[in-house]
């Protein structure tokens, strides 16, 4: 099994960077006999979408090969003006709709304030429902207030929900 967990933030200093580590930290100990990858789209820098018929760069390529083949997704995304990240969007946009069905996702969502938690986990679920992905309805909700100065979360429960959410949703069985 590919457990892929992935950062949609393009920002130097991210709270869903933060949160996807955990995760990632998380996944990698409990899943020794798997493989776990961390997908920071602030890193790998994939090119814009533009069809598919289009050639692209060996590392956007193999980016595409690494989602095509991937059996579980945590996905982690700010809330932008009340959206998920457009790094996410750009992404999906190379992935054949067939290739991921199957395949589970579970979210974690970074916000600004106490708004947008909602929409933006029900967008991620209808990107997730075209690509025949079966999300986990309990999504992890993260704001700014729950850090400190220093990046770093607050309330160890918070850390305990993203860990229930690998747990969930890497244990989902294929029907």
């Amino acid at each position: 099994m590919r457990i892929l967990v992935i950062s949609g933030s393009p920002r130097e200093q991210s709270y869903t960077r933060v949160l996807t580590r955990i995760a990632y930290d998380y996944a990698k100990k409990k899943h020794k006999d798997h493989e776990v990858i961390l997908l920071d789209l602030k890193e790998i820098k994939l090119e814009g979408f533009r069809g598919l018929e289009e050639r692209y760069y060996k590392i956007t390529e193999d980016t595409i090969k690494l989602i095509e083949n991937t059996d579980v997704f945590i996905i982690g995304s700010p809330v932008y003006n009340g959206i998920f990240s457009s790094l996410l969007k750009n992404l999906f946009e190379f992935v054949n709709y067939k290739a991921l069905e199957g395949s589970f996702a579970g979210f974690i969502i970074m916000s600004g304030g106490l708004i947008s938690y909602l929409q933006v986990q029900g967008q991620l679920t209808a990107l997730m429902n075209y690509f025949r992905v079966i999300s986990n309805p309990r999504a992890v909700y993260v704001s700014t207030d729950d850090f400190d100065d220093k990046m770093e979360l607050k309330d160890e429960k918070i850390k305990n929900r993203i860990e229930r959410l690998v747990d969930e949703t890497s244990g989902f069985k294929k029907v």
